[in-house]
């Protein structure tokens, strides 16, 4: 068991949602996997609605792996993940 807590690394990804009414819906999914998520009051665009989070867990995927899997995850929901990787 201990190895396997070893494996995990804390990962961050970026992700945007161009649409502001599909922030709750994207970070519900994001906290239902076990993601902490901090809305990026700064990042909000004043002319379009977007807003910006990070979202972080413990994984043992790699980058783009954890990538795609977050990717897969805010996708249908109006997300889209500029970045992320190791936190």
């Amino acid at each position: 068991m201990e190895d396997a807590k070893n494996m995990l690394r804390k990962m961050v990804a970026e992700v945007i949602f161009l649409d502001p009414n599909d922030l709750n819906r994207g970070s519900a999914e994001l906290i239902e996997r076990d993601f902490e998520v901090e809305y990026l009051v700064d990042w909000i665009d004043d002319y379009s609605g977007a807003v910006w989070v990070n979202a972080w867990t413990l994984s043992e995927l790699d980058g783009i792996s954890f990538f795609n899997w977050v990717q897969a995850i805010v996708a249908p929901v109006g997300g889209d993940v500029v970045e992320a990787g190791l936190a």
